[in-house]
């Protein structure tokens, strides 16, 4: 069938048109669709969608959770690992610390021991060397101290000596009383060192004449603590016997004073003060039989000088001749001349800080004490008295000595030497070591200087406090 063709175009526009409005149609449908979805659903479809589209989205939320769950495990499980490590890196610095520190201690230890053993050997063998050196010129000074004359280290010859000192004799002496030219005696007794000469005078060896001195030292063995005698005896200068008067007064006054030990020691012992300040009484003020000093000891010593000068008078009757009594027998004892200057010293033995002395004696003999390289007068007895005689003039004094001191128990000979000025200090010199040989301290008495007196006697006690501060001998 033919159809018009404005009929086909109006078809043509109609079905165009619907197909527009269907589409206009559905478009609006389809919007109004989602705005409802939107709203409020109520299609189911839309409802099922949206519910899958929830658990996709809660699958997804789940995945992202279990996701994000393993990433902080992993982050934890990385912050332990960072942990160990830093601990790790902790514990191997510290043992590195260690080691490192350790050889460097050791290290450094060994470079201190090379050293100290390098320092030590050196300080060995400066010291070896030295000790060497020092023991040679200790040698060499003995030595020169044994060989030569005069140690090279003091003054070789005493203010106005001739050279080659000391004295020789040139002749014997005469006379039947004649006694050895010199007699040199001594001892090392711990702290007090000893020595003991008895020398000729110049003048008595140019006339001829004997030696009239003499000097002793003997320990008292019947007083019970340890007790040194040092005894001088000086004769009368032209008497016959006096040097037998003189060895008599000795010997006797040592056997005396023994009969009285008990006695004597218990008086000691007593006599010790306790301040020192007024423990040295003034020289030779202490006079015997005055109570108010020291009664019973001065009777004790005046009771056995009376027996020395029963044994003076003895020789002078049995040399001299004498057979009578009274007036006879003193003209004897001026004729044969027997009269004795006597000084004698007790002392203490062992170890003292402050050593006790008791001086005692008759006539011009007097004791000296050295201290700090002054000599001064601690006992003088009665110049004009003389055994066996003058027993009532005899004086006693108590003194006392201290470390590094010197006491000399000297005639007035030699005490005219010590104390010269210029002699004094040559024999403080001398006698400063403190430990002279027998025969240098003979030698130093022995010395030719001139004196105004006669023959020479003296007792040096050196005292040094206690034993292990005493010189070693030389």
């Amino acid at each position: 069938m033919e159809t018009e063709p404005l009929a086909l175009d109006v078809l043509y526009v109609l079905l165009l048109a619907s197909v527009v409005l269907c589409g206009a149609l559905g478009l609006a449908l389809r919007r109004a669709s989602r705005r409802h979805s939107v709203a409020a659903p109520t299609n189911p479809s839309h409802e099922l969608v949206a519910t899958e589209v929830d658990r996709t989205g809660r699958q997804h939320e789940m995945q992202l959770n279990a996701v994000l769950a393993e990433r902080d495990q992993a982050l934890a499980a990385n912050q332990h690992l960072y942990s160990q490590l830093i601990e790790l890196q902790g514990s191997m610095e510290a043992r590195m610390e260690a080691e490192v520190d350790g050889r460097l201690a050791a290290a450094l230890e060994a470079r201190l021991e090379a050293a100290v053993e390098a320092r030590v050997a050196a300080v060995l063998e400066t010291k070896v060397e030295t000790g060497v050196a020092a023991r040679l010129a200790e040698a060499s000074a003995k030595a020169l101290a044994r060989f030569a004359p005069r140690d090279t280290g003091q003054v070789q010859e005493p203010p106005g000596a001739p050279p080659q000192s000391p004295a020789v004799p040139h002749q014997l002496p005469l006379g039947r009383d004649c006694a050895a030219d010199s007699t040199v005696d001594g001892a090392d007794l711990g702290p007090l060192i000893v020595r003991a000469a008895s020398v000729r005078g110049p003048r008595q060896r140019e006339d001829g004449e004997h030696r009239r001195d003499a000097v002793m030292v003997r320990l008292v063995e019947e007083i019970p603590s340890p007790t040194l005698l040092s005894v001088v005896a000086a004769g009368a200068p032209r008497g016959l016997w006096s040097q037998s008067a003189a060895q008599r007064a000795c010997r006797s006054l040592a056997a005396q004073l023994g009969h009285y030990g008990e006695r004597l020691g218990g008086v000691l012992d007593r006599g010790r003060d306790p301040d020192p300040h007024t423990a040295t009484p003034p020289a030779g003020h202490a006079a015997v039989g005055d109570e108010a000093e020291d009664g019973e000891l001065g009777g004790l010593l005046r009771a056995a000088v009376q027996g020395v000068g029963h044994s003076i008078r003895l020789v002078a009757r049995d040399e001299g001749g004498a057979t009578g009594v009274g007036a006879d027998a003193a003209k004897t004892e001026a004729d044969v001349g027997v009269d004795v200057a006597l000084t004698a010293l007790l002392s203490e033995l062992g170890d003292h800080q402050r050593r006790r002395h008791v001086a005692f004696g008759i006539g011009d003999t007097c004791v000296l004490r050295l201290r700090n390289g002054v000599w001064e007068t601690v006992f003088a007895g009665v110049r004009e008295a003389r055994l066996p005689t003058g027993v009532g003039e005899l004086r006693c004094a108590r003194f006392e000595t201290r470390p590094n001191d010197l006491v000399a128990v000297c005639t007035a000979s030699v005490a005219e030497l010590l104390l010269r000025e210029d002699l004094g200090e040559w024999f403080a010199l001398r006698w400063a070591r403190g430990r002279p040989h027998l025969t240098e301290f003979f030698s130093d008495v022995n010395v030719r200087v001139r004196c105004t007196g006669g023959d020479r006697s003296v007792v040096c006690l050196w005292d040094f406090g206690e034993a292990r501060r005493a010189p070693e001998p030389a």
